[in-house]
């Protein structure tokens, strides 16, 4: 298995702290809604927000959402964020983002790679970070927006919001990513991307999701629920023809550096369900 250890970025809002920690033990758990549960496990005292990416968010086409992991109520929740985030976290250099605690008053994080600053709610987020590498998640009247347009299924988010006291977040990630074979890399890409025709859902002229050319009318909306591989790698659930093919998996697995063995894949679901007995 892949021994780059999972890079996450953990943020006290009551004491306005944060720090990033790097687990080899959570390599596993491949991303997303497997990362998600199991650091859901990890913090679970602290009654944590969890945005988490997988290996392949930001560098190949439809594998575009973001893990949203929330306590509610004692029931684990787990919604699929659309939108440029997912690239903006990645491209941080984070796998995940941990938010916990309950800020005295309102506040924005401003995430640049693995910092934070702590903004005063009076500063208008789409003025923070930096333009054309960032990503914009604020209160829109009754429901929040990324983007000033993607959300959620459900308003578990909005909840987190206002029960933690974040009025908003902008994540801004400039880091590269060093692909060792690019001309390989590159033609798996096109061919991914020449797929698009597999898609269950139709071309249209919507705002897309990053590294998504298809501008459809359903992503607006987000995720909820799944099937777990393709959650742990966050691609779209449109996208399930191509990315529940464990060839074309391991393939854009193998391209990046990752040592995943089928093993390693088909034990997945299994992780996640012991993780979940955990919690309840």
């Amino acid at each position: 298995m892949e021994t780059r250890p999972r890079k996450i970025l953990s943020i006290d809002l009551t004491k306005k702290e944060y720090e990033v920690k790097s687990f080899e033990d959570l390599n596993s758990y491949i991303g997303g809604v497997g990362l998600g549960f199991k650091l859901m496990e990890m913090y679970y005292s602290k009654n944590p927000l969890i945005f988490a990416v997988g290996p392949l968010n930001g560098l190949f086409p439809f594998a575009s959402k973001t893990a949203i992991i929330i306590n509610n109520d004692g029931v684990i929740e787990d919604v699929y964020l659309g939108g440029s985030i997912s690239l903006r976290i990645r491209y941080a250099g984070l796998d995940a983002i941990v938010i916990y605690g309950i800020s005295q008053e309102k506040t924005i994080l401003d995430i640049t790679n693995a910092g934070v600053s702590f903004r005063d709610p009076s500063e208008d987020p789409e003025t923070l970070g930096l333009p054309g590498k960032r990503s914009v998640i604020k209160v829109d009247g009754s429901k929040i927006l990324l983007g000033g347009y993607f959300t959620t299924p459900e308003h578990y988010l909005e909840k987190e919001f206002t029960d933690k006291n974040i009025s908003g977040i902008v994540v801004t990630g400039t880091e590269l990513i060093n692909i060792k074979d690019f001309d390989k890399y590159e033609e798996l890409y096109k061919k991914i991307l020449n797929r698009k025709n597999e898609l269950s859902v139709l071309e249209g002229t919507y705002p897309s999701c990053s590294n998504c050319p298809m501008g459809c009318g359903k992503s607006k909306t987000g995720e909820m629920g799944g099937n777990v591989l393709l959650h742990s790698l966050v691609a779209c659930q449109y996208a399930d023809r191509i990315y529940t093919d464990v060839g074309v998996v391991f393939s854009c697995l193998n391209v990046l550096g990752y040592n995943y063995t089928h093993e390693d894949i088909e034990s997945l679901p299994k992780l996640i369900e012991q993780t979940l007995r955990r919690i309840s």
